[in-house]
């Protein structure tokens, strides 16, 4: 299954994003809701921590706000003065809505069931963790610091695909 983000804007970021855009990187993808308590207080100042302490060169960290429920309070406006509040650096996609459903684009195909959700991709785009709830620092750390280890594969130009 090919993973893209179906986003209706973005935030932090001067262009739109797309997943195969950071093949050769390992990239978080943090899905949350403005309203989900266990977004708030652990998955995002996961992700912020990890936006900041890693190099880009090896690690994206892509947030993606998903809203399936209090639409009406959930504005992108809204979602600026909170990922300002909450000192949110890295990307954030916001999940295009779709009319005759609750549950957004992405949230639909990714067959995500809530939020907080923590996908991971691999250097090649490979999906290597979807996990729903939070997952703790230990168990994120030591499956990142594999991921990062990886290289990818040579070309036969001897220049690594994905490098910048």
């Amino acid at each position: 299954m090919p993973y893209e983000i179906e986003a209706s804007d973005w935030l932090n970021t001067d262009k739109p994003l797309s997943l195969s855009s950071l093949r050769g990187r390992v990239v978080v993808v943090t899905v949350f809701q403005m309203l989900c308590p266990s977004c708030a207080q652990y998955s995002l100042p996961q992700a912020r921590d990890l936006h900041a302490a890693l190099a880009r060169e090896d690690l994206a960290v892509v947030g993606m706000h998903s809203v399936f429920e209090h639409h009406q309070v959930m504005t992108a406006a809204a979602l600026r003065v909170f990922s300002s509040e909450y000192r949110l650096l890295f990307p954030i996609a916001i999940d295009r809505h779709q009319e005759d459903s609750s549950v957004p684009v992405t949230m639909r195909k990714w067959g995500l069931h809530g939020t907080p959700t923590l996908m991971v991709f691999g250097r090649e785009g490979e999906l290597a963790l979807k996990h729903f709830g939070h997952l703790d620092d230990l168990r994120l750390g030591a499956l990142l610091g594999e991921l990062i280890a990886s290289r990818p594969a040579e070309t036969t130009s001897g220049e690594c695909i994905g490098k910048r």
